[in-house]
């Protein structure tokens, strides 16, 4: 699930891009959840890095749309930043940060598509992740892309590579924390998979790096889905 931060006061305008997304995804409300701040302070005060993309308005009362991005950039430097305007003169200040365009209001779909395939691009990339661990007093840093999958024996998580397998002592819960912005998703209550390493999925079981797994009747729909979403486009790259 994509998900997405407005900062616009215009209730009208906010109303066109939410449609505009809402098409995109072709009114699928499971691929994305969105949260509407009405100025930029509210969003400064509130924002916890949980977004993947941020829709900015720049003329706003208070604190304008690109004073908030300086100082989002500030607390979060790989969030994907666009802004919405009604005039042009300030797209090239976007660059100094880090926006990779704006869509001047009324947004149209065309124009919007585009963004949008691009900001998906980009989170796949950002969505990337270094996992540190603690094993034997030892510092193991597995990137996200190496890992097939992380599951609990015998009390003590494993996380799998091609490589080999590393044991530590913590829990799936802070796992699937630290892998979230990679989509590892889960197929039981004990483990969670790489969708990039799944190569086939059965009625109960699952094949991540040429392992048969197990999967839970109560979570293999939302593992259907999570791999759709992935192999659509976000999260792969595409």
């Amino acid at each position: 699930m994509l998900t997405i931060a407005i900062v616009d006061d215009d209730d009208s305008d906010v109303d066109n891009l939410r449609s505009q997304i809402d098409r995109y995804f072709d009114g699928d409300p499971s691929r994305y959840a969105i949260t509407r701040f009405p100025d930029g302070e509210t969003f400064l005060e509130r924002y916890d890095a949980r977004f993947d993309l941020v829709f900015l308005d720049i003329e706003m009362p208070g604190v304008n749309g690109m004073d908030v991005a300086y100082r989002l950039r500030m607390v979060d430097e790989s969030v994907v930043l666009i802004f919405t305007t009604k005039v042009t003169q300030y797209a090239a200040s976007g660059y100094e940060v880090d926006a990779i365009g704006y869509l001047v209001k009324p947004v149209e779909f065309y124009a919007f598509a585009m963004r949008m395939h691009k900001a998906e691009r980009l989170i796949a990339v950002r969505g990337e992740v270094t996992v540190p661990l603690n094993v034997d007093g030892a510092s193991v840093f597995l990137h996200s892309r190496d890992i097939q999958y992380v599951e609990v024996l015998d009390h003590a998580l494993f996380y799998h590579t091609a490589e080999g397998s590393w044991k530590v002592w913590s829990s799936l819960k802070k796992a699937a924390d630290m892998l979230k912005p990679a989509h590892f998703v889960s197929c039981s209550r004990y483990c969670l998979v790489n969708p990039a390493w799944v190569s086939e999925v059965a009625t109960d079981t699952i094949i991540v790096g040429g392992k048969k797994l197990g999967v839970s009747q109560a979570r293999r729909k939302a593992l259907i889905q999570a791999l759709a979403r992935y192999h659509s486009g976000i999260g792969s790259g595409a």
